[in-house]
Formats: C-alpha cells, sequence, structure tokens
C-alpha cells in the first residue's frame, strides 16, 4: 500500500529502465485507505516506488504494452520501421520511429520520411498516444508540429482497449501530411533570413539560452529560414533534453512551418 507523500511524489525517480515492472497500489493517508490508487515502479534499487496518485477508474498503461502496441501498429502499415530515439524521465517514456516511406523536396535538395512518436506516461502527465511527426532524410533532424501532424491518442481513464485500425489509418494518412508541408519547406527554404527575422523566432519560440549559443555560431553558412529551422532542430534532435526536446521542437515546427509561412503568404 501506498502511504500519501507529496514531498516525494515530486522527487526524481530512480529508475533508469523504462520498462521497467509497474503495478497499481492502494493508497492510505495517516494509515486510513483512501479511495485512489497509486503508481509504483520496481526502481534501480529493487524497491517499489510510487510515482504518482490517480483517481479511481485510472487505467494503467505499461511501458513495455504501449511499445508493443506501437510495434504492432506500425507492423501493420505499409512501411518498415525502425526506432531512431527512446526519452524516458521516470514518469514519461517517448519513443521516435522513422520509416521508409519519403517525400521528396527538390527545392532544398533533400526529402522528408514519415515518422511516428509513442508516448506514455505513469504521471498523468499525457495519454498513450502515437503522433505523426518527419525526419530530414540528409540529417535525421526530427519535424514535429501538433499543427499539422495527426494523433491517435487513448485516455488512461478509458476503459476501452487500443483500435489497432484506427491507429493505423492515422498512420497511412501521414504521406498527405508530408505532401502539405514539403511546400511550406520550399517557401521557407526561398526566404532570406535576416536579424529581423531572427529576433521574431527568439521572441516566439521558448528555446533555452544554453541552445541559442551554439545555434548562432552554426548560422555562417545559413542563408534561409529553413537554414535556421535546420539548425534550431538539430540542436533539439541531438542535444535536447527529457520532455523539453519535444515541447520545444513542437513550438519550432508549428511556428516555422506555420506561422512564418502564413505571414510570408498574407
Amino acid at each position: 500500500m501506498t502511504s500519501l507523500k507529496p514531498a516525494i511524489l515530486r522527487s526524481q525517480v530512480n529508475v533508469s529502465d523504462p520498462f521497467a515492472p509497474v503495478r497499481l497500489a492502494p493508497v492510505s493517508v495517516n494509515g486510513s485507505a483512501v479511495p485512489q490508487v497509486g503508481v509504483e515502479i520496481l526502481n534501480d534499487n529493487g524497491t517499489w516506488e510510487c510515482i504518482n496518485i490517480h483517481s479511481q477508474g485510472y487505467q494503467l498503461i505499461s511501458n513495455s504494452l504501449a511499445q508493443q502496441t506501437a510495434r504492432e501498429i506500425t507492423s501493420l502499415s505499409k512501411w518498415r520501421w525502425v526506432e531512431e530515439k527512446t526519452i524516458w524521465t521516470g514518469r514519461f517514456l517517448s519513443t521516435l520511429y522513422r520509416s521508409d516511406r519519403i517525400v521528396e523536396v527538390p527545392e532544398v535538395g533533400d526529402a522528408v520520411s514519415l515518422g511516428l512518436r509513442l508516448e506514455n506516461s505513469y504521471d498523468g502527465s499525457a495519454k498513450f498516444r502515437l503522433v505523426l511527426m518527419a525526419f530530414v532524410l540528409s540529417c535525421t533532424n526530427g519535424l514535429m508540429s501538433p499543427r499539422y501532424f495527426s494523433t491517435y491518442a487513448l485516455k488512461h481513464t478509458a476503459s476501452q482497449g487500443f483500435d489497432l485500425k484506427e491507429a493505423v489509418s492515422v498512420i497511412q494518412g501521414g504521406v498527405s501530411i508530408l505532401e502539405e508541408i514539403a511546400p511550406r519547406i520550399a517557401t521557407l527554404s526561398k526566404t532570406r533570413l535576416n536579424l529581423k527575422t531572427l529576433a521574431a523566432v527568439a521572441k516566439n519560440v521558448s528555446l533555452p539560452n544554453r541552445d541559442w549559443g551554439p545555434i548562432v555560431q552554426n548560422l555562417g553558412n545559413a542563408h534561409s529560414l529553413w537554414d535556421l529551422m535546420q539548425e534550431m532542430t538539430h540542436r533539439l534532435t541531438y542535444n535536447g533534453r527529457g520532455r523539453a526536446l519535444i515541447t520545444t521542437s513542437e513550438q519550432v515546427g508549428d511556428y516555422f512551418l506555420g506561422n512564418l509561412v502564413d505571414k510570408l503568404a498574407a
């Protein structure tokens, strides 16, 4: 049984394996049972550690089941997939997959491949989600944008199981999304980068200060907005930390592919 101690729940979880055993446990406050349930994970010390407290009706989806489901769904699609990256915070898991389905973007002499991001959490911060994304073929920089890429989700309070047919349908629709963003990438590649635009990007994208220095240092050969976006996504893809990698990448994708291109077209 988990004893409710908020200070402990906010502490860092000492679990290096995202697929460590996890379970639901009854909760007590001052020795008295309460109707909530706790999520406990077997930590690196071999003891059960409480990650969070949830209301009754919470449906535990283990990371192992989430990964198994993602692999099953991708196997039912038309393309081959490889795992590119795994993010694990002790409470939140995300695995990035890249497919062999590509769309050419001749204006930048490159192509984008369809990608998929698995998300799952034990602390209630995220649903089980499969989120479409893209990878730039030449450098495997990740492109994320909630505005354009579709999502299949299942709440942890939902009683129904996974709808594999619906999930596969979402993935199959990803090609049309790549075809939609390709002209937007072309527009960015044709737009010169200047200090005014750089300042606007810095104002509208919440990028940590530690990342701006390396990005600016690498802008010597950057001539277009696409070059700037590439530098930013490269920094986030290979140096981003935890869940901030995802949230900031989504900001970058929405701002460049959406706001900036829309403004240029106005």
